[in-house]
């Protein structure tokens, strides 16, 4: 039981963040990142690249970020593993339930 809480507090989403190079020419636009700034980091969409700052929407608000103040990037991939264990926790949890129910 406490495994199956465990693994659906651990796979809360169906997206992980990958680490990349740090370099902005290589960002994709309308893609998500993950965006390490003095020492926190901030979930951005991309938008473009215009001189020494990239442009960014956060909470659906437009802002440019200079790009020497950017320390690290993660691009947003779909996980299938996390797609997959996530219902399949679900049902053991459930399944498990009424096994226990049952006795």
């Amino acid at each position: 039981m406490f495994l199956g809480i465990t693994i659906l507090i651990l796979c809360q989403s169906c997206f992980s963040y990958k680490a990349m190079e740090n370099d902005p020419l290589k960002m994709e636009t309308g893609k998500t990142y993950k965006i390490e700034r003095n020492q926190k980091y901030y979930k951005v969409v991309f938008h473009n690249v215009e001189g020494n700052t990239i442009l960014v929407s956060e909470n659906f608000v437009d802002k440019p970020i200079p790009i020497n103040d950017i320390t690290d990037i993660k691009k947003r991939k779909f996980s299938i593993v996390k797609t997959v264990s996530l219902p399949m926790s679900v049902i053991a949890g459930l399944v498990g339930l009424f096994v226990l129910s049952y006795n």
